[in-house]
């Protein structure tokens, strides 16, 4: 199942032509994204079954591709599970979708976090939660990595044939069982913050019964939005993939011009300031790395920069307005200290420890010395900052211009 992000949802064709127009065309790779997100189809679905040891995941999952336990090819079951390594079956009733038996949360005596490393949970698009009998903490833990993942799931409460047999010796009526094991589960959800998802009651050996042909049912109705969900999580990585080349191209040239900046700073031109402050200062050399610097700026922006043109060209040809493309484009994520308030402060502390240091009459060596790594530090950290910022708004750009919501 390892592959590229890209390779999930394009052919080897289609990747190498993206791969060339977002050189110079990002709005072409945007209306070929927009249409492939349009049809998803033949994209691979990779559904995780997760669960403790004996929660009956793996024989759901016979029972979801109508096998009984001793059939060719059936999951193996049982209350021990000697596999580390998570299973896949073809789920036939759907096409492209795989089903994947994971081994049991509890199983092998992994920490939770641990374990979900072991089988790579991240790669999997969709979850089902199996549990039986109650409601568990591993549970809750695992909803709550999903939903911080941006990714859906099922919640399922197995073997549910065995509570309706405690029901009826109990005399309780069977909906009124259902609906307070319902909101049983909805209210753990809710607990740790995890929004309720669609919650099935089954038995997966009467497969008529509940909610186990609901359960189907649904999974076939959510499918699209479920492909549709993934591919917009995959955007940011997709991105990546495909501006690598010219990511690597820019770097280069901020790294030329970051050394070009440092040598210049290191061949200090000193121009004497009138009283009150008798001291010489960096006039030309400092002045000479700013317009490197901004130099560079200049050449990224036009590299990078996204005109309000070009976004009203994107905005005509998809569904969304112009006025949110923006606005999604100059969405910022949290930060404690912003990349321009860093520079800001980077420039004024190496304009002060020059001044000190030509003030307290530091050798011309260790002046060149300092000039040199203060000019090389200003121009990188400005210059890849920007380099880096511009490459996360394209990549803001083409995920409002691809969302449906």
């Amino acid at each position: 199942m390892d592959q590229s992000t890209l390779a999930k949802f394009f052919t080897a064709q289609e990747r190498a032509k993206l791969q060339y127009t977002c050189k110079t065309e990002l709005e072409s790779v945007i209306l070929q994204m927009k249409s492939k997100s349009d049809h998803l189809d033949n994209v691979q679905l990779n559904i995780a079954v997760m669960g403790d040891v004996g929660s009956g995941k793996s024989t759901f999952i016979n029972a979801m591709r109508d096998l009984q336990g001793d059939d060719q090819g059936a999951a193996p079951t049982g209350n021990e599970e000697t596999w580390m390594e998570p299973t896949r079956y073809p789920y036939r009733a759907l096409p492209n979708v795989q089903l994947w038996d994971l081994p049991g949360t509890n199983s092998f005596g992994f920490e939770l976090n641990n374990y979900l490393k072991q089988v790579k949970f991240q790669r999997f698009d969709f979850f089902i939660i199996v549990s039986q009998a109650r409601f568990r903490e591993n549970d809750a833990v695992i909803a709550k990595k999903i939903q911080e993942q941006g990714k859906e799931f099922y919640y399922i409460r197995s073997k549910i044939d065995n509570d309706a047999r405690s029901l009826k010796m109990q005399g309780a009526g069977l909906n009124e069982g259902w609906s307070s094991i319902r909101r049983d589960c909805i209210s753990n959800f809710q607990s740790v913050g995890v929004t309720p998802p669609e919650i099935f009651l089954i038995s997966s050996f009467e497969r008529e019964e509940y909610d186990f042909l609901k359960l189907k049912s649904t999974l076939a109705r959510d499918l699209p939005n479920i492909k549709s969900n993934v591919f917009s999580l995959t955007i940011p990585k997709m991105m990546l993939e495909m501006t690598e080349a010219k990511r690597s191209t820019l770097k280069k040239r901020v790294w030329l011009l970051t050394i070009l900046s440092g040598a210049v700073g290191a061949v200090p031109v000193f121009v004497p300031v009138s009283k009150p402050v008798p001291v010489p200062v960096p006039v030309l050399s400092s002045f000479t790395t700013i317009m490197i610097t901004f130099a560079g700026w200049i050449y990224l922006r036009k590299q990078l920069g996204l005109s309000d043109r070009f976004v009203q060209n994107v905005a005509d040809k998809v569904t969304n307005p112009s006025s949110f493309l923006k606005a999604e484009m100059n969405r910022r994520l949290p930060r404690r200290i912003s990349p321009a308030v860093t520079n800001v402060l980077l420039g004024i502390t190496i304009a002060s420890c020059t001044i000190t240091g030509i003030k307290h009459g530091f050798s011309p060596m260790a002046v060149s010395i300092f000039g040199a790594v203060s000019s090389f530090a200003f121009t990188y950290k400005l210059l890849n900052d920007s380099l880096n910022d511009r490459l996360e708004t394209q990549q803001r750009l083409v995920q409002a211009a691809l969302s449906r919501d």
